[in-house]
């Protein structure tokens, strides 16, 4: 990983830190037949395991002090956006959050190494996720929340 900037480590662990929390949530992924329910369990562990990596590879090089600071500053952020997360349909806060990655990465604002932990983590992730984003009514809503999400941490001073 080259060198980094505190805000491009922030940049590059918070989408997979709000994963990561979001993932953890019961009811984050229901398979679509209860006789996959053993696999479906397997595969979300495999998932969080690249999401927690993915969280700390930005600060893996960093001194402990500098890392814990920065870890710090990066629960802050994503409290404030957890705490929004209340009472909202899972499904609805994952194709969120698949709108803000892909808008990231897309518009070249986050960039991933190819067989990072997040690039392992969203190519497990999309097959998990296709079934259920597939004709979402709420889409448009998804990707508004996505944009809002975008310009609150922008205001943070993050994903100029």
């Amino acid at each position: 990983m080259p060198m980094l900037t505190d805000r491009q480590r922030l940049e590059l662990a918070l989408p997979a830190y709000l994963l990561y929390a979001l993932t953890g949530m019961a009811g984050a992924f229901v398979p679509a037949d209860p006789a996959l329910a053993a696999r479906a369990e397997a595969d979300v562990a495999a998932l969080r395991a690249e999401l927690r990596t993915a969280c700390l590879e930005p600060f893996a090089d960093l001194v402990p002090g500098k890392r814990n600071a920065l870890i710090r500053r990066l629960e802050r952020v994503a409290g404030c956006v957890t705490t929004q997360w209340r009472d909202r349909p899972m499904l609805g806060l994952m194709l969120m959050l698949w709108h803000f990655v892909t808008d990231l990465t897309e518009g070249g604002v986050l960039h991933l190494w190819e067989n990072s932990a997040m690039d392992r983590a969203l190519r497990r992730l999309l097959p998990m996720c296709e079934h259920g984003f597939g004709e979402r009514e709420d889409d448009a809503s998804a990707r508004a929340e996505a944009d809002r999400l975008l310009a609150r941490l922008r205001a943070e001073g993050l994903y100029r």
